[in-house]
């Protein structure tokens, strides 16, 4: 009886001094927690990140044709319907006609003086060829007989093409169009001299499906893309990238056209390359020299490091940084080089690399070394049902807004 009163005189501090030191341990780690700053987090990820580059350009006809008389004359009719669709072959204009008839005519006869000339010095010649076997005239008489014929043989070629050449300008006198498309206003009426040697043009015909879009890339992305795509980071289906199109409002055309060319020169005004797309028009929605901006899908990056933009923080130097989480987590800056966005994230270059935790929320009360507590949406309860919290944590995900901002 007696050890045990001592004993028990002994216990009773020592149970209780160890009492306050756990109590004590218990407060400094809620305390901690206390402090740690609640934050969502993105974890590092891969994706296929489509490259567009968005240009601005005009567009163009693929064909253009500005018609122009090639003989002289006055216009007698004109035959279209200004701003109509005409086909290669019709007859567009009519110029008076009588000047290269007589023209045609009057080579006929000569053609027929020359002709009649040639029968008699062949028939000559022919004699003459007959004489001189039997020695019955000089040698230099048949050599003139058969110079004769050959000149005269000449005179009716020279006088063939002189009817040919007169049947062409005849012909000319009815203006045909050279392609098929959307014809112009006529800059000449009936009655109008025109010549053959003028500058201005009758009108102009446009073919208007398909049609140009000459885009502007500049020197800079034409070079990184080049080499993206020679380096193996870029992949290009069938070596032709689609191009969607916009009018100068913000609507998307319905047709989507193709690159076409890239031009092997630089514009020295603008620092520009040019880059034709190809795009149907069969409604002719597209007009000649209407301003488009052109989405230009170059290719894909495969398995790219990419972060969301949210996350991002971009100084006006220029330099971009973000927050991880660490072992330990507290929150580090990390320096990050990023470059093409895609549907709400950036590609990151350098600085980053897969199953890095990016800190989304309270960025603004972030600094390094801070301690930070990851929330994380409940999980769902045994019985399949979710939990209000989990859900309602859920739709901030989707939504885009932390938990952690509403802490």
């Amino acid at each position: 009886m007696f050890l045990s009163s001592i004993n028990k005189k002994h216990l009773l501090p020592s149970a209780f001094a160890a009492a306050l030191i756990l109590s004590g341990c218990g407060e400094a780690e809620q305390t901690t927690q206390a402090q740690s700053l609640p934050v969502d987090v993105y974890t590092v990820q891969t994706m296929e990140v489509p490259i567009v580059s968005n240009l601005t350009g005009r567009v163009s006809a693929t064909r253009r044709a500005e018609v122009r008389p090639q003989v002289s004359g006055i216009i007698q009719k004109r035959l279209f319907v200004e701003g109509s669709t005409v086909s290669e072959g019709d007859q567009l204009y009519q110029i008076d006609p009588s000047l290269y008839e007589a023209d045609v005519n009057s080579a006929k006869a000569n053609l027929k003086s020359a002709e009649a000339n040639l029968y008699t010095t062949k028939l000559r010649a022919d004699r003459y060829r007959q004489l001189l076997s039997q020695k019955a005239v000089s040698k230099q008489d048949y050599d003139d007989a058969q110079a004769a014929y050959l000149q005269a043989d000449a005179a009716v070629k020279a006088a063939e093409a002189t009817l040919e050449t007169a049947n062409i300008n005849l012909a000319y006198t009815k203006v045909y169009a050279p392609i098929s498309g959307r014809i112009s206003k006529s800059n000449f009426t009936e009655g109008a001299l025109v010549n053959a040697q003028q500058t201005n043009p009758l009108t102009t015909i446009q073919q208007m499906d398909p049609m140009y879009v000459d885009l502007g890339q500049t020197v800079e992305d034409h070079l990184a893309l080049r080499q993206a795509m020679a380096d193996g980071d870029v992949r290009t289906t069938d070596g032709k990238a689609p191009v969607d199109i916009y009018f100068s409002n913000g609507t998307k055309y319905r047709h989507q056209g193709q690159l076409e060319f890239s031009d092997v020169t630089v514009d020295e005004t603008t620092g520009m390359v040019s880059v034709r797309a190809i795009v149907p028009n069969p409604e002719q929605t597209l007009l000649p020299g209407m301003f488009l901006r052109g989405a230009i899908h170059e290719g894909t990056i495969p398995n790219a490091v990419v972060v969301r933009q949210d996350a991002v923080i971009r100084e006006a130097g220029g330099l971009s940084y973000v927050y991880i989480v660490d072992d330990h987590n507290q929150a580090q800056r990390a320096v990050i080089k990023i470059g093409t966005e895609y549907n709400g994230y950036y590609v990151v270059a350098t600085g980053l690399k897969v199953g890095d935790k990016v800190i989304t929320t309270n960025l603004q009360k972030i600094r390094s070394g801070a301690p930070v507590q990851i929330v994380a949406a409940p999980a769902q309860g045994q019985d399949g049902a979710a939990n209000e919290a989990g859900a309602a944590a859920a739709t901030d995900a989707t939504t885009g807004t932390g938990a952690a901002d509403k802490a």
